[in-house]
């Protein structure tokens, strides 16, 4: 028993079960650099989300940095902390590459649980004939134009291609009209009818009559159709979960330690271990 007890004795003199030196520390020094780094890219003063932010993007890149150092990663490397962290990053990658690839099940599993990952836009199909701003008499032109297209009429020659904008869009996207002719422009179809000719419809060009003989509302693609991308999509986000779960067990590993009183105490308190 006596042993024992120096035995026990010994061991609790000369191990430190918390480790201070290991911890991360953030002193006012370091604090007043990152927070002067942040203030050059910013320009401006950081709010308590702001600093929470690169508090913990700080303490992220010195977790997996320690890390590295304990795994031996530096060796025969002259590549600074920021690598090294990188590294460490890497490793976590790596441990969810070498998971096995997911069933047929897991894969429509996922599927049916992020169906907003999945969802295709509204489609359309219409014509449009444009205006431009500055023309005489916009309004009666305008009105004139679409008398005559609702009457089965051609449209002119000089309204063809105006500012090289087709006049015919095949199937297109909300997301490639948007981009084409502003947002406003895209979400003004959605409560224009089928097989008219209506309009004005403004965008960014001028003012556009519309058209619209096919509109497909936004769906969500079938699994089958899309299996590769799921499959990507899947491997992503488990491989940010497989990071974060290592990160996290290396942040208890490694502990925080925030002297600086310049640091907000509900931020401080977010970095302290339970």
């Amino acid at each position: 028993m006596l042993l024992g007890a120096l035995i026990f004795g010994y061991y609790y003199l000369t191990n430190d079960t918390e480790a201070p030196d290991s911890a991360v520390v953030i002193d006012d020094a370091e604090y007043d650099y990152l927070l002067s780094l942040w203030k050059n890219q910013w320009q401006r003063e950081p709010n308590e989300d702001d600093i929470k932010a690169f508090l913990d993007q700080y303490i992220r890149r010195e977790v997996f940095y320690k890390e590295a150092l304990v795994m031996n990663l530096d060796h025969n490397d002259i590549i600074v902390k920021r690598r090294l962290a990188q590294k460490m990053e890497a490793v976590a990658n790596d441990l969810n590459s070498m998971i096995k690839a997911p069933s047929e099940e897991a894969l429509k599993a996922f599927y049916d649980s992020n169906q907003d990952l999945f969802k295709l836009p509204p489609n359309y199909t219409f014509q449009q004939v444009l205006f431009l701003k500055d023309e005489q008499n916009l309004s009666d032109r305008i009105e004139s134009s679409k008398g005559a297209l609702s009457r089965g009429e051609a449209i002119p020659k000089n309204r063809k291609r105006k500012l090289s904008l087709p006049n015919q869009w095949d199937n297109s996207s909300l997301t490639e009209i948007s981009k084409a002719f502003g947002g406003d422009f895209a979400e003004a179809l959605d409560s224009l009818p089928l097989n008219q000719w209506l309009g004005p419809v403004a965008s960014g060009f001028g003012q556009h009559v519309i058209f619209i003989s096919e509109k497909e509302s936004a769906r969500t693609a079938a699994f089958e159709d899309i299996k590769p991308y799921i499959l990507k999509e899947y491997e992503f986000q488990t491989e940010l979960e497989t990071q974060e779960e290592v990160y996290q067990e290396l942040l208890d590993k490694y502990g925080v330690k925030i002297t600086s009183e310049k640091v907000p105490t509900s931020i401080k308190e977010s970095f302290t271990n339970p």
